[in-house]
């Protein structure tokens, strides 16, 4: 009897501790499963959050974000555009600037091969004693050019006060003597022994010295001096 209460002690010992592996196995399962759960979960979360769909305030936000950019670039477009308009712009008026000098200085150059209205080198002039009654002496100055007209066609000599054609003609002798027309008194412009030669006789108001002018038309070009006279008196007082 002992023998098999023994027997029965062995069993239930070894039954036991079948049973505590059992658990033990269990337990450590269970670790090793929430564990798991633990890791894999959370980065699932993360995932799920990142891939979750966007709230509508996100969305409105992100069209928001877009809108401004969109915004921005379109006045760093308008500025850039402005600011090119403006410099094209400025270009166009000193290229103009630049072409109205260019005028300028041709037009200089032209009056410059033609005639200097205020007169010619002085020092260029061919003096002669006179060798009539009332001529102090003659004078003829080899650059003496047309002083340019305005007139077209066929050239008819007018000695009528303030036509195109006398005007030119008191341009002339005042060219030829160097005396501004401010400062000049005309006595008296008359027809020289043919219909395209003509003679002006005028003092200075300053020095009141009188001068005899003679004029030569020059087809398309203007009446040219040939030569000036400073007279002793003036005849046409």
């Amino acid at each position: 009897m002992a023998k098999y209460q023994s027997r029965l002690d062995k069993r239930s010992k070894k039954n036991t501790n079948k049973l505590l592996n059992i658990m033990i196995a269990i337990v450590l399962l269970l670790i090793v499963v929430v564990g798991g759960t633990i890791v894999f979960g959370g980065g699932g979360d993360e995932k799920a959050t990142t891939d979750a769909p966007k709230s509508s305030e996100t969305k409105d936000a992100d069209k928001s974000d877009k809108a401004t950019k969109e915004k921005d670039d379109s006045v760093s477009m308008d500025e850039k555009d402005d600011s090119k308009d403006k410099a094209d712009d400025k270009q166009k008026d000193e290229d103009k600037k630049k072409e109205d000098e260019q005028k300028k200085d041709e037009s200089s150059d032209e009056d410059q091969d033609s005639v200097k209205l205020d007169g010619e080198d002085q020092s260029k002039m061919k003096v002669e004693e006179g060798t009539e009654p009332n001529v102090v002496k003659t004078m003829v100055h080899p650059n003496w050019k047309p002083i340019g007209t305005e007139q077209t066609g066929e050239h008819v000599s007018s000695y009528d006060t303030g036509s195109v054609d006398w005007n030119e003609k008191v341009k002339a002798t005042s060219y030829a003597t160097a005396i501004p027309e401010s400062n000049m008194t005309i006595w008296y412009i008359e027809g020289n022994g043919g219909p395209q030669k003509s003679m002006a006789t005028v003092t200075a108001k300053d020095t009141k010295t009188p001068y005899r002018v003679y004029l030569q038309w020059v087809d398309g070009k203007g009446w040219q001096p040939t030569k000036v006279q400073e007279l002793k008196e003036n005849d046409k007082d």
